[in-house]
């Protein structure tokens, strides 16, 4: 089958990474779009005339258990495991979104924490529930965590975040979420073979994709209505949060990989603190224990959370990547920078923000923040 591919790709050493756009018409696995006038791949989920299930799909009860005849553990028919978290290209990765029962294959650790797509038991206690894959286990349709809506139907799905039938993005990420429109997710990926990709580096977009569900960490970007994801202001809906799209350096030996720290957007090489810096999309495998077990939810929806709520490090690991013991990335970050005239000078948030709402400039080098 001929496949239109149109993406934008950056030299880089070593490794050829193409920069994929929603709206670029990249390369989609066939069975997802880009179909021919005689594609095959309709049989892929349908069955005409002796379908088990509604809307005439091959499995059921629930659309997870649809979606894991090819992305489920041990199925050779996609090099996407989304079970147990790996990608299968001439050797096997583990999954930088996480895998929604383990993380790295069978012998994986198992998650902690995940979005619980129907068939799965809500988490709780610290731990991801069970599968059930009884049609009455939602999630969301009482309450999305820290959203103000609700959904419908059958709650929370494989497709509630992925157009089944084609995106122009390779993750078939929907670019509508719950009447939010126009929303782009972009990311670097690398061909791993065997038809596999996998993803190098977030681009930007996360905290608005996320933010249309999870609409109470909306920030109110400066003389302009809130839009999620946007501004530095750390306060609305009567909650303290923490700022979004500020422009962290950092520390020192810090891990700042897709895989294992906490990586940074880089929108026109300018780095950004966004969604995907701190947690994973499906699933993690984090441990959560001590005081970062019990975790106050917002004032709508009062009570403790329990969980490790999706982060990418065990514990507390994400805030202490960026800010050691409160000295790297806040007002008092006294770490010497390249300044624009040459030489050094002390990292200085007020120098380009003095009332924490606009920038102003400071002497900096472009480099402090550019890439």
């Amino acid at each position: 089958m001929n496949l239109v591919r149109n993406v934008i790709v950056m030299a880089v050493p070593v490794l050829l990474l193409a920069v994929v756009l929603l709206g670029s018409g990249s390369a989609l696995a066939a069975t997802h779009g880009s179909y021919e006038a005689t594609t095959d791949a309709c049989a892929g989920c349908h069955v005409a005339h002796a379908a088990p299930d509604p809307k005439l799909l091959k499995a059921g009860s629930t659309q997870t258990v649809l979606c894991y005849l090819c992305h489920g553990a041990g199925t050779t028919a996609s090099p996407y495991d989304v079970k147990y978290g790996v990608i299968t290209g001439t050797q096997t990765y583990a999954s930088t979104a996480g895998g929604m029962e383990k993380q790295g294959g069978e012998a994986g650790p198992n998650v902690t924490s995940r979005h619980t797509v129907w068939g799965y038991v809500a988490d709780a206690n610290g731990t991801a529930g069970p599968w059930n894959g009884d049609e009455s286990y939602k999630s969301g349709l009482d309450y999305i965590p820290g959203g103000t809506q609700t959904l419908t139907g059958n709650g929370l799905m494989c497709s509630s975040c992925h157009q089944p039938h084609g995106s122009s993005n390779p993750r078939l990420l929907r670019t509508s979420l719950l009447g939010t429109e126009g929303l782009t997710l972009q990311f670097t990926m690398s061909d791993v073979g065997n038809n596999a990709k996998r993803v190098t580096a977030y681009v930007s977009g996360s905290s608005q994709w996320c933010g249309a569900c999870h609409d109470k960490f909306k920030t109110l970007n400066h003389n302009s209505p809130p839009y999620p994801g946007e501004g530095h202001a750390n306060y609305y809906l009567g909650m303290w949060r923490h700022p979004m799209d500020a422009h962290p350096l950092l520390p020192p030996g810090s891990d700042g990989s897709v895989e294992t720290g906490t990586p940074l957007e880089k929108p026109g090489g300018v780095k950004h603190i966004a969604c995907l810096t701190c947690h994973r999309a499906h699933a993690t495998t984090a441990q959560a224990t001590g005081y970062a077990l019990s975790w106050p939810r917002d004032p709508v929806a009062p009570g403790s959370g329990t969980t490790s709520a999706l982060l990418r490090m065990d514990n507390r690991g994400t805030c202490y990547n960026c800010h050691g013991a409160g000295y790297y990335n806040s007002w008092n970050d006294n770490r010497l920078v390249a300044a624009s005239g040459g030489g050094q000078i002390p990292m200085d948030c007020s120098k380009c923000h003095p009332s924490s709402n606009h920038f102003s400039g400071g002497g900096y080098d472009c480099s402090v923040c550019h890439q």
